[in-house]
């Protein structure tokens, strides 16, 4: 099992602000989180980033806000290292691609199926919108949309927030 201890915010959230949640996963495309920070400033709202690692289930919370999840694949040996240095990774990803933003925003890291964590996390922050990028380009994207359906997609129907999608590569017009 690991923990995962809640991120803090960036800058101070405006009290009583509605947020904008936007889906990160690692090694995206910074657009995604881009557009949504221009979302967020426009609507005078804080940014809320989402990772939702879909390969753990969630054990149970503490009452510092902690998780602790477990993998869903048994053969894993399970290394709390390993676990922290994902979330880690995705959140310095996330610095990274907001550094010089000036609004408030902050990481969370989540656990399960992302569609379901991104609506909890959504309530949570009384947003405004999600935003997710598009799929991913190529036979393993194609793959996972044939499979599982696209998270955006499942969000548009089962949402009664507006769902914002963002082309991660956009193709580039002449």
């Amino acid at each position: 099992m690991a923990r995962s201890a809640p991120h803090p915010w960036h800058g101070s959230p405006v009290e009583g602000a509605r947020a904008v949640v936007v889906g990160v996963v690692p090694g995206q495309s910074a657009r995604v989180v881009h557009a949504a920070a221009e979302l967020a400033q426009a609507l005078g709202a804080n940014l809320v980033c989402v990772w939702s690692d879909s390969a753990r289930i969630l054990v149970g919370t503490h009452d510092d806000g902690s998780l602790e999840s477990t993998t869903l694949d048994p053969d894993h040996l399970d290394a709390d290292e390993a676990s922290v240095a994902a979330d880690d990774e995705c959140a310095a990803e996330v610095t990274e691609h907001l550094s010089g933003y000036k609004g408030a925003w902050r990481f969370v890291y989540t656990v399960g199926e992302p569609t379901h964590a991104l609506a909890h996390v959504a309530h949570e922050h009384d947003a405004w919108m999600i935003a997710v990028g598009s799929r991913r380009a190529g036979l393993g994207g194609w793959m996972n949309h044939l499979v599982g359906g696209s998270t955006a997609g499942r969000l548009a129907h089962t949402q009664p927030i507006p769902v914002t999608i963002v082309p991660q590569h956009p193709k580039e017009s002449p």
